[in-house]
């Protein structure tokens, strides 16, 4: 009964997420990504009928040929979202809804009720792990790894994150509890892929954690010391082998990418080959219409090339006259967050650490132009800095070396999520999305940490 109640809870985050997405910010559509993935989902789930062979085939990813795609997929964003450094994971979640709306027909609703219980699920699982590990009182424990309110807010969603939450809370259980091989075995291989296939730069951070936990950790008995020795020879590899520059170029570059998101702008068709991005402030140097641009007067851009997001340079546009087919026009946005540039160097992305950790863990911070909708997640914030507090020095619990291993492997997972999130996002409304499986650690973290035995016998003490 106590699932079946939480579950309905759960729900009614999908219905607000709905909500939010359809009339705060879509007029009466679904909007933003998730109007996107159901869009998309739909002109892929469409080819069925007229080609189950070639639906098979984007299904399974089996033909890549830009002649193909552009046959059915020709007015699609984010399956069409060019070459990356990591896979593209917006194409699973497109496939996922595709399938479901075998199911549907096109109710959206039912996508997010099969969405929402899946990372539901996976937030069921992990507590079975915690349950052996905490003195949390049962319930309230159920209820923090199935209703902490950002993680079930977006895991409620049409969207990565809740088949990623799900992937995540099953390889978490099969790396951390003691259970037999068979059953750690398949929750770190499904686990891994679906954090792989939705998350994948989630996967790289579970990797470092990995080697941390069973390798490195092993040899020290102070756990902070550890982390200090490790993120030293870290950094030592990365610049010893050269990566630390391949590195600040990917993060850099996604960095401008957010940035452009950010500031808002217009995408334009170049040539074949490359597209034109003019900054927002720069759009009055055109005039539009019927999704055409014209140069009214000579400005400033960038190009880039459109199978590689990563690669742009400056550009001069001066044939005043000519007209450019628009890819995307992008506004600003409401929930800016200043960032230092990292400009493809690595001892500044280094030196960006601790601004990239105070804006995953503490934005958005209200002010006058805030959204209503950011309150709640600030306030939220702040109760996970007071369960920090109250873990590690008020009701702080005595835990085995395991144990320590355990959290601080898991504080080590959350500080890299939370400085790829800082590094690359300088967008409150994104970092709260970005940063979940972060939360989902630190969660973890407290339950594991806080010690409710010393709370209950202080209120003993004061009956009696």
């Amino acid at each position: 009964m106590t699932l079946s109640l939480l579950f309905l809870v759960k729900f009614a985050y999908a219905l607000f997420f709905l909500y939010v997405y359809t009339y705060h910010y879509g007029g009466g559509e679904l909007t933003a990504d998730a109007g996107m993935f159901f869009k998309e989902s739909k002109i892929l789930h469409d080819v069925f009928a007229q080609s189950p062979g070639d639906f098979f085939q984007f299904l399974f990813g089996l033909n890549d040929d830009p002649e193909f795609i552009n046959k059915y997929l020709d007015n699609t964003t984010h399956w069409n979202g060019g070459q990356r450094f990591l896979p593209n994971d917006s194409r699973h979640v497109i496939r996922v809804n595709a399938l479901l709306h075998f199911i549907s027909n096109g109710e959206v609703i039912i996508h997010f009720i099969f969405l929402s219980f899946a990372s539901f699920i996976g937030g069921v699982d992990l507590y079975q792990w915690l349950k052996k590990k905490s003195n949390l009182p049962p319930r309230f424990l159920l209820i923090l790894m199935t209703l902490t309110p950002s993680i079930a807010f977006w895991g409620s969603s049409i969207i990565k994150e809740p088949l990623m939450i799900l992937g995540l809370c099953l390889f978490l259980r099969g790396v951390f509890d003691d259970l037999s091989i068979g059953r750690k075995a398949w929750r770190i291989v499904i686990g891994g892929a679906l954090t792989f296939a939705f998350k994948p730069y989630v996967i790289l951070c579970l990797f470092v954690m990995l080697l941390f936990y069973l390798v490195f950790s092993k040899f020290f008995q102070k756990q902070w010391l550890a982390i200090i020795v490790f993120g030293t020879l870290g950094i030592g590899a990365l610049v010893g082998t050269g990566y630390a520059d391949k590195m600040a170029y990917v993060i850099s570059n996604q960095q401008e990418d957010f940035i452009n998101l950010r500031d808002g702008g217009l995408y334009i068709h170049g040539d074949e080959e490359h597209f034109y991005y003019i900054y927002y402030s720069n759009r009055t140097h055109f005039s539009f219409e019927d999704g055409v641009a014209t140069l009214e007067e000579p400005v400033h851009a960038y190009y880039m090339k459109k199978n590689e997001n990563h690669e742009r340079f400056p550009i001069y546009l001066d044939q005043v006259g000519k007209s450019y087919p628009i890819y995307l026009t992008l506004q600003e946005t409401g929930s800016k967050v200043e960032v230092t540039l990292i400009k493809d160097n690595f001892w500044q992305m280094l030196l960006n650490g601790p601004e990239a950790i105070f804006n995953s863990f503490l934005q958005p911070i209200p002010n006058k132009n805030s959204s209503w909708l950011q309150y709640p997640a600030f306030v939220e914030n702040l109760f996970l800095i007071l369960a920090a507090v109250l873990s590690f020095f008020i009701f702080p619990k005595t835990l085995e070396q395991k144990d320590k291993r355990i959290t601080v492997s898991l504080a080590l997972f959350a500080l890299l999520i939370a400085l790829i999130v800082g590094w690359t996002t300088p967008v409150s409304g994104a970092i709260v999305r970005y940063i979940v499986p972060a939360l989902i650690a630190t969660v973890i973290i407290f339950a594991l940490k806080f010690d409710y035995n010393k709370i209950k016998k202080g209120l003993t003490k004061v009956k009696s």
